[in-house]
């Protein structure tokens, strides 16, 4: 009786271990995608600012119905290029367009398939940005998010809309 005992308790400890493991794999990939979002966006809008601010159309042409030019240009990472668009980490299309009379970018990305905690960990680590709407919370530099507003902000919805110059 004792040895099957045992036995049933070494498989739960091994099933414990191993729920432990799965736990800590998804929770590095949940991590991996904030900070490759992150860095993406980043990236984005160090590029966009390159090609664009300086021309005498501003960011006119800068535009989601130009994005095959955009994405041969290097403009955009190339894990955010997917068969010919412009993609998040989550595999959602990012769409894109000039405001205030091309004198700003709008990008809007994330929503499906990300979590709340994914959302205030973009949220809170963005930079750059002239404005940030999250679930109908606006930040600005003068008024950034942190994780309470951020996830107040991303209760409400996880798509963002980045506008910068």
């Amino acid at each position: 009786m004792d040895r099957v005992l045992g036995v049933v308790g070494a498989g739960i400890l091994v099933l414990l271990a191993l729920v432990a493991v799965v736990l800590s794999i998804e929770k590095g990939f949940s991590t991996h995608k904030v900070e490759q979002t992150v860095q993406d966006i980043s990236q984005v809008i160090t590029n966009a600012r390159q090609g664009f601010a300086q021309s005498a159309n501003g960011y006119a042409n800068y535009s989601s119905a130009n994005a095959g030019s955009l994405i041969q240009a290097g403009d955009f990472p190339i894990d955010m290029v997917r068969n010919g668009g412009i993609v998040d980490a989550w595999g959602n299309a990012v769409t894109f367009g000039p405001t205030q009379n091309n004198s700003e970018v709008t990008l809007n990305f994330g929503g499906a398939g990300l979590t709340q905690d994914q959302c205030v960990g973009v949220a809170t680590q963005l930079s750059g940005y002239v404005s940030l709407v999250i679930g109908g919370s606006t930040f600005t530099p003068a008024n950034p998010p942190d994780h309470v507003t951020a996830a107040q902000g991303c209760s409400g919805g996880t798509a963002f809309a980045l506008t910068f110059q």
